[in-house]
């Protein structure tokens, strides 16, 4: 298992919720939640994101571990392309320099700006830490 899954494992058992709960919460079968637990796959980003809110809790601890307040989030989410485009402009950065500081190719960059694909949680650690932002207001969530 992977620290992903046992921490998903840990919020789980603590709120007392069963793996068939949590399947029907996020609208998914039995094992495609299992398999986030045993570390199989990963969550989407709006899996993640649910996930928090049911928890109540942030998708930085999910995915790092590191403690959040998690009251201080809205339930406005923007979309992870508008959200990385804002970052990106904001920063004064190219969708050409972001390739090349994620070790890229400038046509996957693009793709993430215009919802064709998204980052492997490699590359949104790395942004977050870029961006100076949590996991989950790189992700779309936004602050009270």
């Amino acid at each position: 298992m992977n620290k992903i899954g046992t921490r998903l494992k840990l919020l789980r058992t603590q709120t007392e919720y069963t793996g068939h709960q949590m399947s029907e919460m996020l609208e998914l079968s039995k094992s495609a939640y299992a398999n986030y637990e045993n570390g199989v796959s990963k969550p989407s980003y709006e899996k993640y994101i649910k996930i928090a809110e049911i928890f109540q809790t942030t998708v930085q601890f999910i995915i790092t571990g590191k403690e959040l307040p998690a009251d201080i989030w809205s339930e406005k989410v923007t979309p992870f392309s508008q959200r990385l485009k804002e970052l990106r402009l904001r920063n004064g950065f190219t969708q050409d320099e972001m390739a090349k500081i994620l070790e890229i190719d400038l046509r996957n960059y693009q793709q993430y700006e215009y919802e064709k694909c998204t980052p492997k949680l490699e590359k949104l650690i790395k942004l977050a830490e870029l961006f100076d932002v949590t996991l989950d207001e790189l992700m779309g969530r936004n602050p009270k």
